[in-house]
């Protein structure tokens, strides 16, 4: 550094800290006159307090740090706040004249960090810039003598962002880390699709463990196992989900897992759900990072309390301005997302700063989530979500501003999860909720039907003799409406059925009427007027039905398997033709017995496994990669008895949820199943990169070639 350069930057540190030490009076100050619980005395004691208050934290933060860490991770970062008001207490305790009491321990020491907070940024002051010397310093201690010659990958995921919008965030400005990282060619941006269920436990297992198969949508019943219902994200659930679809070689084996759903086989994890199990198990060594200066915490914390404030604004504004759709958002709603919008962000990038400076690992993947938070509830691209991708690309700027100091290489890969599609909820647009409407198009007490006709008999006579059933699907070489038929392969069968069960569904009155109506399934979706009944016992009924953005999943759990078509048509022959036919429904999917994957639309039905269609086709505008998506899920296990997708307006970008959020993921239908990957140029062409299974393969490829070069 020339002596220029060297007298402009202690000249800088000069005045940052005069700047600094005058803030920290006000602030005093402020308190003093504010607060009846805390008292200055002469006025030169504000200088005695800022001096011995700095003085105590350098002697004392490091002895909390070493012996309380677990305490302060545990009240998640609480307990930072409390010592550091316990070392002001202890600083002031023998400066005559000043008084502290109990409001007054609490009040100072916060509203000097908001005001250093404040002063910080708006003179451009970057306390991180500083902080990074001290993670490079403990980082070197922790350090081991040997060095990795060769570079590492980093992955960042943005939870939830679609190539679109990611396009229009950089024509906007607000990612100027991107921008550049593109204009000067040495990264490579590239749209890839999801699989059909959309959504961050689906991609994630995808991604990390190159395998998503069974995970039907972020939840899920499983029938046989009384019904319950997993959540991918639930920490008691996702190690249970993780020990199915891992095989050991996950993404990153050798490697680090900063705020994911799953883990990737990594040997050091943080703020991971497969590896917490509880909330209670969030103490982890790497979170030490963030503690290591006392003021760092209190700067999170007070961020975090201006995100609150940004987000009471937002709403707001939203309310006088009318935006519409609009949610009902809380106080509670306000923290989350500050939660997730700065506390995990800044954690995220502190404790993958300081892994890399240790230089010790080859791969790590962070999630940063804070934009699918904000675009759930105020938009997929409402003014909230600009301010939020700049902060996330400032975290990206940083951890490249730590690469390049850093003396191992590390590349950088920016990937989504998934995208988000907009549009008011069902709820919103017909006033009912898709488990309301689905309960209106069922008796009022399913347990009428544990009569000698209980649909069990009949599966138990047909599922024991699956050769014949394979026999049947093999010679169905083209579509085939055996429920209506007069004669067919279940027909057939009929005989060798009666000599082992009782009959049940072929002497059901309710099934004669059916045949004498209609003579193929599209007739009976397209003619049948379904009769809507109240909701009085719908808590009697043994139904559940689940929401996953504007994917739906309805579970008949009186019966603990799947129903096939067949068998809903014959017990709720209401059921079918009211969700095709309902303005908000896009289309259904069953299965059939002998025809396979059916999807139903209001005027059509795709045959998955003959890939035909009869009528209109009910997938047309939901993408060329529509039926293989659904041909796939159709393969599952846990999969619903019914399971429903919204419409799309192609014309206005736009689904409708099943659940309360106006930006949603989790279906098909517009920018949800369309996020990106932003590579190293260097990097050849991917190919296809359809399915969340095929970004694990192309960057396992690129890992396991790292030190090949």
């Amino acid at each position: 550094m020339s002596f220029k350069n060297t007298v402009i930057s202690s000249l800088k540190t000069v005045i940052s800290t005069i700047l600094l030490v005058l803030a920290n009076i006000v602030a005093i100050i402020a308190v003093d006159y504010i607060s009846a619980d805390f008292t200055v005395g002469p006025l030169y004691n504000v200088l005695l307090i800022i001096i011995a208050f700095t003085a105590a934290n350098a002697i004392l933060w490091p002895i909390f740090r070493r012996f309380l860490m677990k305490y302060i991770i545990l009240t998640f970062g609480i307990g930072a706040i409390f010592l550091n008001s316990l070392i002001f207490y202890i600083a002031t305790y023998f400066i005559p004249g000043v008084y502290v009491g109990f409001y007054g321990f609490w009040q100072v020491p916060i509203v000097m960090a908001i005001f250093t907070t404040f002063m910080t940024n708006i003179t451009n002051t970057n306390y991180y810039d500083n902080y990074v010397k001290t993670m490079l310093k403990y980082a070197i201690e922790r350090k081991t003598p040997y060095k990795k010659r060769y570079p590492g990958i980093i992955m960042l995921e943005i939870d939830g962002l679609s190539i679109n919008t990611l396009k229009k965030a950089i024509d906007k400005g607000v990612m100027p880390t991107l921008k550049n990282w593109i204009e000067n060619g040495t990264h490579t941006l590239r749209e890839w699709e999801t699989d059909l269920s959309s959504q961050t436990g689906s991609s994630q297992a995808g991604i990390l463990h190159g395998n998503n198969k069974d995970i039907v949508a972020y939840r899920w019943v499983e029938k046989e196992n009384d019904n319950q219902i997993m959540v991918s994200g639930k920490l008691s659930h996702s190690p249970e989900i993780e020990a199915k679809i891992s095989d050991g070689n996950g993404l990153l084996v050798n490697g680090l897992s900063i705020a994911n759903m799953f883990s990737g086989d990594s040997q050091l994890s943080a703020l991971t759900s497969s590896r917490m199990r509880s909330i209670r198990r969030i103490y982890n060594k790497t979170l030490h990072t963030v503690f290591l200066e006392s003021y760092n915490f209190q700067r999170i914390f007070v961020l975090f309390l201006w995100d609150i404030l940004l987000e009471l604004k937002s709403q707001i504004m939203h309310r006088v301005k009318n935006v519409q759709p609009r949610l009902r958002r809380s106080i509670v709603y306000a923290a989350i997302r500050a939660g997730a919008n700065v506390v995990l962000r800044e954690a995220t990038t502190e404790i993958l700063t300081s892994e890399l400076f240790r230089g010790e690992i080859d791969t790590a993947y962070a999630t940063f989530m804070g934009y699918d938070e904000v675009a759930h509830h105020s938009g997929v691209e409402d003014g909230d979500v600009w301010g939020v991708l700049r902060q996330i690309d400032v975290q990206f700027q940083r951890l490249q501003s730590a690469i390049e100091m850093n003396d191992r290489e590390y590349k950088i890969v920016i990937l989504s999860d998934h995208g988000q599609s907009k549009g008011a909820t069902f709820k919103q647009r017909y006033g009912i909720t898709l488990g309301n409407y689905v309960r209106r198009l069922l008796p009022d007490d399913l347990k009428v039907y544990q009569t000698e006709y209980n649909i069990d008999h009949f599966r138990d006579a047909m599922m024991p003799e699956s050769k014949q059933l394979k026999t049947i699907k093999e010679r169905v070489e083209t579509i085939r409406d055996d429920l209506f038929d007069g004669e067919g392969s279940i027909q057939n069968l009929r005989n060798e059925i009666q000599e082992r069960k009782p009959a049940i569904i072929f002497e059901n009155e309710q099934y004669l009427n059916l045949r004498e109506r209609y003579s193929n399934s599209l007739e009976y979706i397209t003619g049948h007027e379904s009769m809507e009944h109240s909701t009085k016992k719908a808590n009697d009924s043994e139904l559940i039905v689940l929401g996953s953005g504007n994917l739906g999943l309805i579970y008949l759990t009186q019966w603990k398997q799947r129903l096939n078509y067949e068998e809903i048509v014959m017990l709720f022959p209401d059921l079918i033709p009211g969700l095709v036919n309902h303005s908000g429904i896009g289309f259904i999917l069953v299965n059939s017995i002998t025809n396979g994957g059916m999807v139903i639309g209001q005027k059509g039905i795709y045959y998955l496994d003959t890939d035909k269609v009869v009528g209109e086709n009910p997938l047309e505008g939901f993408g060329e990669n529509a039926a293989r998506h659904l041909l796939r899920e159709n393969s599952f296990n846990h999969m619903p008895d019914i399971m429903v997708n919204s419409f799309y307006d192609s014309k206005n970008d736009e689904v409708c949820a099943f659940e309360e959020l106006i930006g949603s993921h989790g279906g098909i239908g517009g920018n949800q199943t369309r996020p990106f990957i932003l590579y190293p140029s260097e990097w050849e062409d991917p190919g296809e990169l359809v399915g969340a299974e095929s970004i694990y393969r192309f960057l396992k490829n690129k890992i396991e070639n790292l030190d090949s070069g």
